[in-house]
């Protein structure tokens, strides 16, 4: 049927500029495997991790997996952004703008 335009419920590709360790060390202040610094987005914003509010991983099939995180940025955004291990890719599933959550 051709090209069709892209699906409103599709998630949103982002370019994550990360933090990788191969383990957790408290000692020397990583908590977190994979740690997101900075977010590019398609439209041309780019946003600051400013926190990590939470994170858990789910398994999505034989030996696949996505990392879910929620995130504050430096601007007072509030991202839902995850990372697939099948397509080995960042993607944006839910933004909030001005949340008084402090």
């Amino acid at each position: 049927m051709g090209d069709s335009p892209k699906k409103q419920n599709e998630p949103e590709p982002l370019i994550v500029i990360t933090t990788v360790a191969s383990f957790a060390d408290t000692k020397r202040g990583i908590s977190r495997r994979l740690e997101p610094v900075k977010i590019l987005r398609q439209n041309g914003q780019v946003h600051k991790v400013q926190k990590i509010r939470k994170c858990h991983e789910e398994p999505v099939g034989h030996g696949h997996k996505q990392i879910h995180i929620t995130l504050q940025t430096d601007d007072d955004r509030y991202l839902d952004i995850v990372f697939d291990t099948r397509k080995v890719g960042w993607y944006l599933v839910y933004e909030e703008a001005g949340m008084l959550l402090r």
